[in-house]
C-alpha cells in the first residue's frame, strides 16, 4: 500500500475512532497535562437532611493554599484557609493521577435521593480542563467520575486539618 493510501485509512480511522467515542471518558481525561494545572477543586455534597445536620463543603487547592467553604444549603458556615507548600499541591497532583481519576460513564439516575456526591475540578488558571461528579446513593453510583475518588478525597482533605470541627 502506496503511503498517501495509508495515511488516508489512518486519517479516517481516527476520524470514526474519535467521532465515535472511542477516545471517550477515560482517555480524554488522562490527556490533561497535569503540569498545567493552577487550581485543584474538590467538592462534597451532603445529603438531603435537615439543615441543623447538612454539611457540604468545597476545598479548593493551588500551589500554595487551600481553602474550605463549609456550608448548609448555601448558608456559609466556615470559610478558612491554609498555607501549603509546592510539593504538596503536586503531591495532590500525583495522587489524582495515581488514584485514576477519569471521566466515564456510569448509570443515569433513576430517582434516587438522599444520598451524597463529589465534584472534582482542575484548573489551567483560564478555565476548567477537568470536570467530574458522581452520585452516592442506595449503593450505586451515577454521573461521570470513576477511579479511586475516595483516596484522592482523602489526599485533599488532609490539606484541612480541622476538617472535622468545621464540619460540626
Amino acid at each position: 500500500m502506496n503511503k498517501p493510501r495509508l495515511s488516508m485509512y489512518l486519517l479516517m480511522y481516527l476520524s470514526l475512532t474519535i467521532g465515535c467515542g472511542v477516545f471517550s471518558g477515560a482517555k480524554m481525561s488522562n490527556m490533561v497535562d497535569l503540569n498545567e494545572i493552577k487550581q485543584i477543586t474538590y467538592r462534597f455534597i451532603d445529603g438531603s437532611v435537615p439543615p441543623q445536620y447538612h454539611r457540604s463543603y468545597t476545598i479548593t487547592v493551588t500551589a500554595d493554599k487551600a481553602d474550605i467553604v463549609v456550608d448548609s444549603y448555601g448558608k456559609v458556615l466556615a470559610d478558612k484557609n491554609y498555607e501549603i507548600k509546592q510539593h504538596q499541591f503536586k503531591n495532590l497532583l500525583d495522587l489524582f493521577e495515581k488514584s485514576k481519576i477519569r471521566n466515564c460513564r456510569l448509570r443515569k439516575e433513576d430517582g434516587c435521593t438522599g444520598g451524597t456526591g463529589e465534584k472534582i475540578s482542575l484548573s489551567n488558571g483560564k478555565e476548567d480542563v477537568f470536570n467530574g461528579r458522581v452520585y452516592h446513593c442506595a449503593g450505586r453510583d451515577y454521573g461521570d467520575l470513576c477511579g479511586d475518588i475516595s483516596a484522592f478525597a482523602s489526599g485533599v482533605k488532609e490539606l484541612v486539618p480541622d476538617l472535622d470541627e468545621l464540619a460540626k
